[in-house]
Formats: C-alpha cells, sequence, structure tokens
C-alpha cells in the first residue's frame, strides 16, 4: 500500500524525505493540476500537511533546545 510517511531505517528516527523533498513534489503536482484538473488536490492537501508537521518538529525541537531553526531535512537532524 502506498504511503506518504517516512521510511524509516531500523537504526534512525528520521524521515527518509525532506522538506525540500516535498516542496518539489508539490511543484510538480501544481503543474499536474493546471493542465489536468483538480481530482489530485487530495494528495496537494496531504503533502501541504506534511510538509508542515516535518517543519513544526524542527522548530519544536529547535525551541526546546534553546537552538536556531534549522532546515527540515534528515541532515539537519542530529
Amino acid at each position: 500500500m502506498f504511503s506518504l510517511m517516512p521510511n524509516q531505517t531500523e537504526n534512525s528516527n528520521r524521515p527518509a524525505y525532506t522538506a525540500d523533498d516535498i516542496r518539489k513534489a508539490m511543484v510538480t503536482l501544481a503543474r499536474v493540476i493546471r493542465l489536468h484538473g483538480d481530482a489530485p488536490w487530495p494528495l496537494m492537501e496531504r503533502l501541504q500537511r506534511e510538509l508542515d508537521a516535518l517543519e513544526s518538529r524542527e522548530a519544536l525541537l529547535a525551541d526546546l533546545l534553546g537552538e536556531e531553526p534549522k532546515d527540515a531535512n534528515p541532515a539537519s537532524f542530529g
């Protein structure tokens, strides 16, 4: 079954995708919607929620640890 949930390795708590990956997917999907109509719009909404959650997670961690927020990508976690 297809899922937008991040793949995680056994030794990692980091998502397999980055905020930039999600943004690129959103741009591609926006082009599809412009060309072919609104049928995939629910996917755009899901990608937006995934992006918001990823960025919110990083902002919360940074706030709790007294750090400057980093980009929400796996390379910045740790």
